[in-house]
């Protein structure tokens, strides 16, 4: 518990540019380090990100018009997935913008990430279809993962598959809970809490099209506990010679220039 506290913690104290790309690790005195540029294979990647969304110079909101249905439609013919959960994705992710690009890389209507795009094998992210397909397959994929669950689906395809399973679930990012939040609005403000996901989900398959309904999993209790007063703690942060921003519960060597943050464990 208190590692994961302390992890959030460092993540969270991050400067705002520096959220999209962090890695993290546990030293040999138990503290959590972060960083945006690893020096040690030890840091492992916490939270990727897709970074800011950057619209064409073409584009227009609210000028959506259906021209992309007909790809829709076939994804979700062949990955049995419903045409409106896909077109929410793509509102969230783009706004409908073929051409759209993010600061860290992810492109077109379903903003595919470099690996997502190598993994899928497509090599042209703003053409729509295959953008799309790939787009539409992936969210498949990770229904099947989560069993069905549609919050930790989208979850996963914001912040990573393995940032949902590191977590148990939603992880703790602003963004990616204000991305499922977005996404259940425009479905219709469908349950998406943790103890209505399954029944929540349903509701986003469609009978008549044969589309796969998820398959309910039980959710384990959660564990009990005594509940104690948080505590104040005292965080370093400071930049090493290369630039990268380093967040520790322990001071830096003498001579290094930080800053001190308190905050509740």
């Amino acid at each position: 518990m208190r590692s994961a506290a302390l992890l959030a913690a460092a993540v969270l104290l991050l400067p705002a540019p520096l959220l999209a790309q962090v890695y993290t690790r546990i030293n040999a005195n138990g503290v959590v380090e972060a960083t945006n540029a690893p020096a040690s294979p030890s840091f492992r990647l916490t939270y990727p990100g897709k970074g800011t969304l950057i619209h064409s110079r073409s584009f227009r909101p609210s000028r959506y018009s259906g021209q992309f249905d007909p790809h829709v439609e076939e994804a979700c013919r062949l990955q049995q997935v419903s045409p409106d959960l896909v077109r929410a994705v793509i509102a969230v992710e783009s706004e409908f913008d073929q051409w759209a690009v993010s600061s860290k890389g992810a492109r077109g209507l379903m903003q595919l990430m470099p690996a997502t795009m190598r993994r899928f094998g497509v090599s042209d992210a703003f053409d729509a279809r295959a953008n799309i397909l790939a787009g539409t397959r992936y969210l498949r994929l990770l229904l099947d993962q989560f069993a069905g669950d549609v919050e930790l689906a989208l979850a996963a395809y914001n912040a990573g598959e393995n940032a949902v399973a590191r977590y148990g679930g939603v992880p703790p990012f602003k963004e990616t809970r204000g991305y499922v939040a977005k996404i259940q609005a425009l479905l219709g403000g469908f349950a998406l809490a943790p103890t209505t996901a399954v029944a929540g989900a349903a509701s986003f398959f469609t009978p008549s099209l044969g589309l796969r309904p998820p398959q309910a999993s039980p959710r384990p209790a959660p564990r009990p506990g005594r509940l104690e007063p948080a505590r104040p703690r005292t965080y370093y942060r400071w930049r090493d010679p290369q630039g990268a921003t380093h967040v520790a519960e322990a001071p830096p060597a003498e001579g290094t220039v930080y800053q001190t943050v308190r905050a509740l464990d």
